[in-house]
Protein backbone atom coordinates (compact mmCIF):
# COMPACT_ATOMS: atom_id res chain seq x y z
CA UNK A 1 0.00 0.00 0.00
CA UNK A 2 0.88 3.90 -0.66
CA UNK A 3 1.57 5.83 2.43
CA UNK A 4 -1.71 8.21 1.32
CA UNK A 5 -3.23 4.71 1.35
CA UNK A 6 -1.89 3.74 4.81
CA UNK A 7 -2.78 7.27 6.21
CA UNK A 8 -6.18 7.30 4.99
CA UNK A 9 -6.82 3.74 6.14
CA UNK A 10 -5.89 4.19 9.63
CA UNK A 11 -7.34 8.12 9.83
CA UNK A 12 -10.72 6.35 8.43
CA UNK A 13 -10.54 2.93 11.17
CA UNK A 14 -9.50 5.52 13.61
CA UNK A 15 -12.41 7.63 13.04
CA UNK A 16 -15.33 5.29 13.13
CA UNK A 17 -13.50 3.81 16.67
CA UNK A 18 -13.54 7.39 18.20
CA UNK A 19 -17.60 7.70 19.01
CA UNK A 20 -17.00 4.72 21.02
CA UNK A 21 -14.14 5.32 23.19
CA UNK A 22 -15.38 8.75 24.08
CA UNK A 23 -19.21 8.42 23.65
CA UNK A 24 -20.15 10.97 25.94
CA UNK A 25 -18.10 13.12 24.05
CA UNK A 26 -18.48 12.52 20.21
CA UNK A 27 -21.28 10.18 20.41
CA UNK A 28 -22.42 12.98 17.33
CA UNK A 29 -19.31 11.83 15.19
CA UNK A 30 -20.94 8.27 14.45
CA UNK A 31 -22.95 10.62 11.59
CA UNK A 32 -20.06 11.11 9.74
CA UNK A 33 -17.53 8.99 10.96
CA UNK A 34 -17.89 6.68 8.09
CA UNK A 35 -17.06 9.36 5.42
CA UNK A 36 -13.23 8.95 5.32
CA UNK A 37 -13.77 5.45 4.31
CA UNK A 38 -16.64 5.49 2.00
CA UNK A 39 -14.81 8.28 0.23
CA UNK A 40 -11.54 6.44 0.18
CA UNK A 41 -13.56 3.67 -1.38
CA UNK A 42 -14.87 6.28 -4.57
CA UNK A 43 -11.27 7.44 -4.87
CA UNK A 44 -10.18 3.78 -5.75
CA UNK A 45 -10.73 0.31 -5.42
CA UNK A 46 -9.81 -1.15 -1.86
CA UNK A 47 -8.03 -4.79 -2.04
CA UNK A 48 -8.39 -7.35 1.06
CA UNK A 49 -5.30 -6.12 2.29
CA UNK A 50 -6.80 -2.66 3.19
CA UNK A 51 -9.84 -4.27 4.19
CA UNK A 52 -7.94 -6.52 6.42
CA UNK A 53 -5.61 -3.56 7.84
CA UNK A 54 -8.80 -1.02 8.35
CA UNK A 55 -10.91 -3.54 10.35
CA UNK A 56 -8.02 -5.26 12.53
CA UNK A 57 -7.58 -1.68 13.82
CA UNK A 58 -11.42 -0.83 14.30
CA UNK A 59 -11.51 -4.28 16.22
CA UNK A 60 -7.98 -3.49 18.21
CA UNK A 61 -9.14 -0.53 19.29
CA UNK A 62 -12.72 -0.77 19.75
CA UNK A 63 -11.99 -4.15 22.08
CA UNK A 64 -8.56 -2.83 23.86
CA UNK A 65 -10.19 -2.76 27.54
CA UNK A 66 -11.26 -6.19 26.43
CA UNK A 67 -8.01 -7.35 25.64
CA UNK A 68 -6.43 -6.23 28.11
CA UNK A 69 -8.84 -8.10 30.60
CA UNK A 70 -8.26 -11.33 28.81
CA UNK A 71 -4.22 -10.65 29.63
CA UNK A 72 -4.90 -9.90 33.33
CA UNK A 73 -7.07 -12.93 33.65
CA UNK A 74 -4.00 -14.77 32.30
CA UNK A 75 -2.02 -13.36 35.21
CA UNK A 76 1.65 -14.94 35.08
CA UNK A 77 0.61 -16.54 31.74
CA UNK A 78 -0.27 -12.92 30.04
CA UNK A 79 1.39 -13.88 26.85
CA UNK A 80 -1.16 -16.33 26.64
CA UNK A 81 -3.77 -13.87 26.98
CA UNK A 82 -1.97 -11.48 24.22
CA UNK A 83 -1.88 -14.76 21.88
CA UNK A 84 -5.55 -15.62 22.62
CA UNK A 85 -7.02 -11.67 21.99
CA UNK A 86 -4.57 -10.58 19.35
CA UNK A 87 -6.17 -14.00 17.62
CA UNK A 88 -9.06 -13.20 18.03
CA UNK A 89 -8.91 -9.30 16.59
CA UNK A 90 -6.98 -11.15 13.32
CA UNK A 91 -10.32 -13.38 13.16
CA UNK A 92 -12.68 -10.97 13.45
CA UNK A 93 -11.05 -8.89 10.64
CA UNK A 94 -11.67 -11.67 7.98
CA UNK A 95 -14.95 -11.10 7.36
CA UNK A 96 -14.93 -7.01 6.70
CA UNK A 97 -11.69 -7.82 4.84
CA UNK A 98 -13.74 -10.68 2.53
CA UNK A 99 -16.14 -7.94 2.08
CA UNK A 100 -13.97 -5.39 0.54
CA UNK A 101 -12.26 -8.34 -1.72
CA UNK A 102 -16.02 -8.90 -2.45
CA UNK A 103 -17.13 -5.17 -3.42
CA UNK A 104 -13.93 -4.68 -5.56
CA UNK A 105 -14.47 -7.74 -7.66
CA UNK A 106 -18.14 -6.79 -8.52
CA UNK A 107 -17.11 -3.59 -9.37
CA UNK A 108 -14.35 -4.80 -11.58
CA UNK A 109 -16.18 -8.13 -12.63
CA UNK A 110 -18.97 -5.28 -14.15
CA UNK A 111 -17.09 -2.36 -14.91
CA UNK A 112 -18.83 -0.46 -12.83
CA UNK A 113 -17.93 3.22 -13.49
CA UNK A 114 -20.54 5.42 -11.68
CA UNK A 115 -19.57 7.10 -8.88
CA UNK A 116 -23.09 6.76 -7.36
CA UNK A 117 -23.46 2.96 -7.96
CA UNK A 118 -20.21 2.10 -6.64
CA UNK A 119 -20.58 4.48 -3.59
CA UNK A 120 -24.25 2.38 -2.98
CA UNK A 121 -22.37 -1.02 -3.21
CA UNK A 122 -19.50 0.26 -0.42
CA UNK A 123 -22.63 1.53 1.72
CA UNK A 124 -24.11 -1.97 1.19
CA UNK A 125 -21.06 -3.42 2.36
CA UNK A 126 -20.87 -1.02 5.62
CA UNK A 127 -24.08 -1.97 6.77
CA UNK A 128 -23.43 -5.71 5.92
CA UNK A 129 -20.30 -4.93 8.56
CA UNK A 130 -22.31 -3.79 10.69
CA UNK A 131 -25.12 -6.46 11.05
CA UNK A 132 -22.60 -9.24 10.84
CA UNK A 133 -20.50 -7.57 13.75
CA UNK A 134 -23.97 -7.36 15.85
CA UNK A 135 -25.75 -10.60 15.12
CA UNK A 136 -22.84 -13.31 14.21
CA UNK A 137 -19.31 -12.57 14.41
CA UNK A 138 -19.02 -15.22 17.51
CA UNK A 139 -20.38 -17.75 16.13
CA UNK A 140 -16.96 -19.21 15.67
CA UNK A 141 -16.94 -19.41 19.43
CA UNK A 142 -20.23 -21.82 19.71
CA UNK A 143 -22.89 -19.57 19.81
CA UNK A 144 -24.64 -17.77 17.21
CA UNK A 145 -24.68 -14.35 18.23
CA UNK A 146 -22.65 -11.12 18.12
CA UNK A 147 -20.90 -8.18 19.46
CA UNK A 148 -23.92 -6.08 19.83
CA UNK A 149 -21.38 -2.87 21.98
CA UNK A 150 -20.27 -1.94 17.98
CA UNK A 151 -23.83 -1.20 16.85
CA UNK A 152 -23.27 2.56 16.16
CA UNK A 153 -27.04 3.42 16.25
CA UNK A 154 -26.00 2.60 20.68
CA UNK A 155 -24.22 5.67 20.50
CA UNK A 156 -27.62 7.92 20.06
CA UNK A 157 -28.62 6.68 23.35
CA UNK A 158 -26.78 9.49 24.89
CA UNK A 159 -29.68 11.63 22.99
CA UNK A 160 -32.55 8.69 23.22
CA UNK A 161 -34.80 11.43 21.72
CA UNK A 162 -33.21 10.32 18.20
CA UNK A 163 -34.20 6.94 18.37
CA UNK A 164 -37.98 7.57 18.64
CA UNK A 165 -38.56 5.83 15.44
CA UNK A 166 -36.76 2.20 17.31
CA UNK A 167 -39.64 1.02 18.04
CA UNK A 168 -41.54 1.91 15.36
CA UNK A 169 -39.63 0.64 12.61
CA UNK A 170 -36.90 -1.68 14.16
CA UNK A 171 -33.22 -1.49 14.46
CA UNK A 172 -32.83 -2.79 10.98
CA UNK A 173 -34.43 0.01 8.64
CA UNK A 174 -33.47 3.02 11.44
CA UNK A 175 -29.63 1.60 11.06
CA UNK A 176 -30.57 2.26 7.04
CA UNK A 177 -31.70 5.24 7.62
CA UNK A 178 -28.45 6.56 9.75
CA UNK A 179 -25.95 4.83 7.23
CA UNK A 180 -27.94 7.21 4.47
CA UNK A 181 -26.18 9.97 6.28
CA UNK A 182 -22.89 9.62 5.68
CA UNK A 183 -23.19 7.87 2.30
CA UNK A 184 -24.98 10.64 1.43
CA UNK A 185 -22.47 13.52 2.76
CA UNK A 186 -20.05 11.44 1.12
CA UNK A 187 -22.10 12.25 -2.27
CA UNK A 188 -22.37 15.87 -1.90
CA UNK A 189 -18.33 15.98 -0.78
CA UNK A 190 -17.55 14.88 -4.30
CA UNK A 191 -20.02 16.66 -6.43
CA UNK A 192 -20.50 19.59 -4.34
CA UNK A 193 -24.00 20.32 -5.95
CA UNK A 194 -27.14 22.05 -4.73
CA UNK A 195 -29.15 18.69 -5.24
CA UNK A 196 -27.28 16.63 -3.99
CA UNK A 197 -26.89 19.29 -1.13
CA UNK A 198 -31.10 18.75 -0.66
CA UNK A 199 -30.56 14.59 -1.08
CA UNK A 200 -27.70 14.85 1.90
CA UNK A 201 -30.30 17.31 4.18
CA UNK A 202 -33.53 15.16 3.40
CA UNK A 203 -31.64 12.10 5.13
CA UNK A 204 -31.33 14.12 8.22
CA UNK A 205 -34.86 15.40 8.59
CA UNK A 206 -35.94 11.91 10.55
CA UNK A 207 -33.18 12.17 12.75
CA UNK A 208 -33.85 16.78 13.08
CA UNK A 209 -37.75 15.85 13.80
CA UNK A 210 -37.20 12.90 16.19
CA UNK A 211 -35.01 15.19 18.01
CA UNK A 212 -37.24 18.31 18.24
CA UNK A 213 -40.78 16.40 18.83
CA UNK A 214 -39.10 13.48 21.49
CA UNK A 215 -41.14 11.22 23.24
CA UNK A 216 -44.26 11.72 24.79
CA UNK A 217 -43.59 12.39 28.66
CA UNK A 218 -44.38 10.00 31.30
CA UNK A 219 -45.09 9.94 35.06
CA UNK A 220 -42.19 7.99 37.02
CA UNK A 221 -43.83 5.14 38.44
CA UNK A 222 -44.60 4.76 41.82
CA UNK A 223 -42.37 1.81 42.95
CA UNK A 224 -38.93 3.95 42.41
CA UNK A 225 -39.15 5.07 45.24
CA UNK A 226 -39.35 2.12 47.51
CA UNK A 227 -36.28 0.91 45.33
CA UNK A 228 -32.83 1.09 46.73
CA UNK A 229 -29.59 -0.54 45.66
CA UNK A 230 -26.51 -2.05 47.32
CA UNK A 231 -23.68 -1.96 45.11
CA UNK A 232 -21.25 -4.25 46.64
CA UNK A 233 -19.46 -7.75 46.25
CA UNK A 234 -19.41 -9.40 49.63
CA UNK A 235 -17.44 -12.78 49.45
CA UNK A 236 -17.03 -15.11 52.44
CA UNK A 237 -13.73 -16.46 53.21
CA UNK A 238 -14.39 -19.32 54.89
CA UNK A 239 -16.88 -22.18 54.67
CA UNK A 240 -19.17 -20.74 57.48
CA UNK A 241 -21.26 -17.54 55.55
CA UNK A 242 -22.68 -15.77 58.98
CA UNK A 243 -20.15 -13.10 58.85
CA UNK A 244 -20.78 -12.31 54.85
CA UNK A 245 -24.48 -12.50 55.46
CA UNK A 246 -24.62 -10.32 58.45
CA UNK A 247 -22.39 -7.39 56.69
CA UNK A 248 -25.39 -7.47 54.13
CA UNK A 249 -27.96 -7.04 56.93
CA UNK A 250 -25.95 -4.11 58.54
CA UNK A 251 -25.62 -2.24 55.14
CA UNK A 252 -29.04 -2.90 54.62
CA UNK A 253 -29.92 -1.65 58.17
CA UNK A 254 -28.32 1.57 57.22
CA UNK A 255 -30.20 1.61 53.71
CA UNK A 256 -33.73 1.51 55.63
CA UNK A 257 -32.45 4.18 58.57
CA UNK A 258 -31.52 6.77 55.82
CA UNK A 259 -34.57 5.79 53.24
CA UNK A 260 -37.57 4.82 55.45
CA UNK A 261 -39.62 3.83 52.39
CA UNK A 262 -37.31 1.13 51.10
CA UNK A 263 -39.00 -2.19 50.39
CA UNK A 264 -36.82 -3.86 47.24
CA UNK A 265 -33.12 -3.94 47.96
CA UNK A 266 -31.06 -4.93 45.05
CA UNK A 267 -27.35 -6.46 44.67
CA UNK A 268 -25.63 -6.86 41.19
CA UNK A 269 -24.88 -10.05 39.90
CA UNK A 270 -22.12 -12.14 42.24
CA UNK A 271 -22.63 -10.19 44.89
CA UNK A 272 -22.21 -13.18 47.30
CA UNK A 273 -19.83 -16.14 46.90
CA UNK A 274 -22.17 -18.46 48.92
CA UNK A 275 -23.26 -21.54 46.34
CA UNK A 276 -26.61 -23.61 47.23
CA UNK A 277 -28.47 -21.01 48.40
CA UNK A 278 -31.36 -23.12 48.06
CA UNK A 279 -30.04 -25.76 50.66
CA UNK A 280 -29.13 -23.33 53.63
CA UNK A 281 -32.49 -21.30 53.95
CA UNK A 282 -31.86 -20.73 57.61
CA UNK A 283 -29.19 -18.10 56.68
CA UNK A 284 -32.03 -15.88 55.28
CA UNK A 285 -32.95 -15.61 58.97
CA UNK A 286 -30.88 -12.97 59.41
CA UNK A 287 -32.28 -10.83 56.71
CA UNK A 288 -35.63 -11.08 58.50
CA UNK A 289 -38.06 -8.69 60.15
CA UNK A 290 -36.60 -9.32 63.30
CA UNK A 291 -33.40 -8.71 62.56
CA UNK A 292 -33.03 -5.80 60.35
CA UNK A 293 -35.95 -4.03 61.85
CA UNK A 294 -38.31 -4.28 58.72
CA UNK A 295 -39.78 -7.03 56.31
CA UNK A 296 -37.91 -6.29 52.84
CA UNK A 297 -37.50 -7.82 49.21
CA UNK A 298 -33.83 -8.65 48.87
CA UNK A 299 -32.56 -9.54 45.06
CA UNK A 300 -29.02 -10.26 44.71
CA UNK A 301 -26.64 -12.20 42.31
CA UNK A 302 -25.01 -15.97 43.78
CA UNK A 303 -24.06 -18.94 42.21
CA UNK A 304 -24.92 -22.60 42.60
CA UNK A 305 -24.35 -25.99 41.73
CA UNK A 306 -26.76 -28.96 40.49
CA UNK A 307 -25.32 -32.31 38.92
CA UNK A 308 -21.79 -31.09 38.47
CA UNK A 309 -23.26 -27.66 37.24
CA UNK A 310 -22.50 -24.26 38.00
CA UNK A 311 -25.15 -21.90 37.11
CA UNK A 312 -24.87 -18.09 38.11
CA UNK A 313 -28.52 -17.09 39.31
CA UNK A 314 -30.73 -14.58 40.61
CA UNK A 315 -32.25 -14.98 43.86
CA UNK A 316 -35.22 -13.52 45.61
CA UNK A 317 -36.01 -13.32 49.32
CA UNK A 318 -38.95 -12.30 51.11
CA UNK A 319 -38.85 -10.87 54.62
CA UNK A 320 -36.19 -13.80 55.40
CA UNK A 321 -37.96 -16.30 53.18
CA UNK A 322 -36.32 -18.01 49.95
CA UNK A 323 -39.04 -16.93 47.32
CA UNK A 324 -37.28 -18.49 44.34
CA UNK A 325 -34.01 -18.46 42.08
CA UNK A 326 -33.36 -17.59 38.65
CA UNK A 327 -30.55 -19.41 36.62
CA UNK A 328 -29.11 -17.25 34.05
CA UNK A 329 -28.90 -18.25 29.99
CA UNK A 330 -26.21 -17.12 28.71
CA UNK A 331 -23.06 -17.20 29.40
CA UNK A 332 -19.77 -14.73 28.59
CA UNK A 333 -17.12 -16.09 26.25
CA UNK A 334 -13.75 -16.26 28.28
CA UNK A 335 -15.11 -14.92 31.49
CA UNK A 336 -17.83 -17.56 32.52
CA UNK A 337 -17.39 -20.65 29.37
CA UNK A 338 -14.91 -21.17 27.19
CA UNK A 339 -15.42 -22.45 23.23
CA UNK A 340 -15.65 -26.25 22.47
CA UNK A 341 -12.36 -26.03 20.34
CA UNK A 342 -10.67 -23.59 23.57
CA UNK A 343 -11.54 -26.65 26.06
CA UNK A 344 -7.99 -27.46 26.55
CA UNK A 345 -6.03 -28.09 29.87
CA UNK A 346 -3.96 -24.84 29.14
CA UNK A 347 -6.60 -23.15 28.51
CA UNK A 348 -8.68 -24.09 31.54
CA UNK A 349 -5.99 -23.81 33.89
CA UNK A 350 -6.14 -20.31 32.90
CA UNK A 351 -9.23 -19.18 32.65
CA UNK A 352 -11.42 -21.62 34.52
CA UNK A 353 -10.89 -20.83 37.59
CA UNK A 354 -11.38 -23.77 40.42
CA UNK A 355 -12.46 -25.42 37.59
CA UNK A 356 -15.39 -23.42 37.71
CA UNK A 357 -17.31 -22.82 34.09
CA UNK A 358 -20.94 -21.68 33.82
CA UNK A 359 -23.20 -23.75 32.64
CA UNK A 360 -26.04 -21.61 30.31
CA UNK A 361 -29.63 -22.78 32.17
CA UNK A 362 -32.69 -24.03 30.32
CA UNK A 363 -34.93 -22.83 32.53
CA UNK A 364 -38.22 -20.56 31.89
CA UNK A 365 -37.56 -16.51 32.45
CA UNK A 366 -40.31 -16.12 35.33
CA UNK A 367 -41.92 -12.48 37.08
CA UNK A 368 -40.75 -11.72 40.43
CA UNK A 369 -44.37 -11.08 42.10
CA UNK A 370 -42.87 -8.40 44.91
CA UNK A 371 -46.16 -7.35 45.35
CA UNK A 372 -49.74 -6.97 44.00
CA UNK A 373 -48.51 -3.81 41.94
CA UNK A 374 -44.92 -4.38 41.40
CA UNK A 375 -43.55 -7.27 39.27
CA UNK A 376 -40.23 -7.41 37.68
CA UNK A 377 -38.67 -9.25 35.08
CA UNK A 378 -35.39 -10.47 36.01
CA UNK A 379 -32.28 -10.46 33.52
CA UNK A 380 -28.97 -11.46 34.86
CA UNK A 381 -26.16 -9.34 32.89
CA UNK A 382 -25.45 -10.53 29.24
CA UNK A 383 -28.91 -11.54 29.18
CA UNK A 384 -29.94 -8.44 28.33
CA UNK A 385 -27.50 -7.36 26.16
CA UNK A 386 -26.94 -10.13 24.17
CA UNK A 387 -30.86 -10.67 23.10
CA UNK A 388 -32.28 -8.85 20.31
CA UNK A 389 -35.48 -9.18 21.65
CA UNK A 390 -36.96 -10.18 24.99
CA UNK A 391 -36.83 -13.66 25.87
CA UNK A 392 -40.00 -13.69 28.01
CA UNK A 393 -43.75 -13.07 26.90
CA UNK A 394 -44.73 -10.55 30.07
CA UNK A 395 -45.30 -7.54 27.64
CA UNK A 396 -44.77 -4.08 29.24
CA UNK A 397 -43.22 -5.47 32.57
CA UNK A 398 -40.38 -3.61 34.07
CA UNK A 399 -37.14 -5.39 33.94
CA UNK A 400 -34.47 -6.07 37.06
CA UNK A 401 -31.26 -6.20 35.65
CA UNK A 402 -28.19 -7.07 37.67
CA UNK A 403 -24.66 -6.32 35.84
CA UNK A 404 -21.53 -7.56 37.02
CA UNK A 405 -19.33 -4.65 35.20
CA UNK A 406 -16.64 -4.87 37.61
CA UNK A 407 -13.74 -5.73 35.15
CA UNK A 408 -14.96 -2.85 33.12
CA UNK A 409 -14.76 -0.50 35.63
CA UNK A 410 -13.97 3.16 34.63
CA UNK A 411 -13.68 2.87 31.15
CA UNK A 412 -15.24 3.19 27.79
CA UNK A 413 -16.65 -0.13 27.70
CA UNK A 414 -18.78 -0.07 31.23
CA UNK A 415 -20.26 3.35 28.92
CA UNK A 416 -21.66 1.73 26.27
CA UNK A 417 -23.11 -1.11 28.51
CA UNK A 418 -25.62 1.64 29.90
CA UNK A 419 -25.73 3.04 26.39
CA UNK A 420 -26.97 -0.46 25.29
CA UNK A 421 -29.35 -1.09 28.34
CA UNK A 422 -30.83 2.59 27.43
CA UNK A 423 -31.07 1.28 23.56
CA UNK A 424 -33.08 -1.90 24.93
CA UNK A 425 -35.39 0.11 26.90
CA UNK A 426 -36.11 1.86 24.01
CA UNK A 427 -36.53 -0.76 21.42
CA UNK A 428 -38.38 -2.87 24.29
CA UNK A 429 -40.25 -0.39 25.55
CA UNK A 430 -39.53 -1.41 29.03
CA UNK A 431 -38.50 0.24 31.75
CA UNK A 432 -35.34 -1.03 33.28
CA UNK A 433 -33.90 -1.50 36.85
CA UNK A 434 -30.31 -1.32 36.03
CA UNK A 435 -28.36 -2.40 39.21
CA UNK A 436 -24.30 -2.97 38.56
CA UNK A 437 -20.95 -2.28 40.75
CA UNK A 438 -20.47 0.85 39.02
CA UNK A 439 -24.03 2.41 38.44
CA UNK A 440 -27.35 2.16 39.95
CA UNK A 441 -30.15 3.72 37.76
CA UNK A 442 -33.77 3.65 36.55
CA UNK A 443 -33.98 3.69 32.77
CA UNK A 444 -37.43 4.44 31.57
CA UNK A 445 -38.95 3.45 28.19
CA UNK A 446 -37.76 6.49 26.77
CA UNK A 447 -34.27 5.62 27.45
CA UNK A 448 -33.98 8.66 30.43
CA UNK A 449 -32.16 7.44 33.58
CA UNK A 450 -32.13 8.76 37.38
CA UNK A 451 -29.88 7.68 40.22
CA UNK A 452 -31.37 5.01 42.37
CA UNK A 453 -30.46 7.22 45.47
Amino acid sequence: MKKLDVLCIISSAFLYTLPFLLSDIFWWSIFISPVPLLYLACLQDLSFAQGYAWAVIVFLLHLSKGITVIVQLAGDSWWIGIMLAMSMVLYQALVPALLFWCITRIISFFSVRLLLLRLTLWTIALFLFIVWVDWYCIWIFGIQEGYPLMHPLILLAEKPSLLLLLPIIGKTFLTILYILVPASFTLFLWYKSKRIFLFFTSTLIPWMVCFIIGFTEKQESLWRCHIKSLPCMIHSTTDNPIIAMKIVAHHIKKIITQYPDTTIVIMPESALNIFDFEKRTGLFELWNEQAIGKPIDLIFGSCRKEDNNYYNSLYWIKNGVLQTFFDKKHAVLITERLADWMDCELIKKIYVKDGVSITRSGNNRMPLHISNNNVFIPYICSELFFNEFPDDCYGYMPIIAIVNDTLLSDSYMQKLLLLLARFKAIQWQREIVYVSYGQSLFIDAQGLVKNID
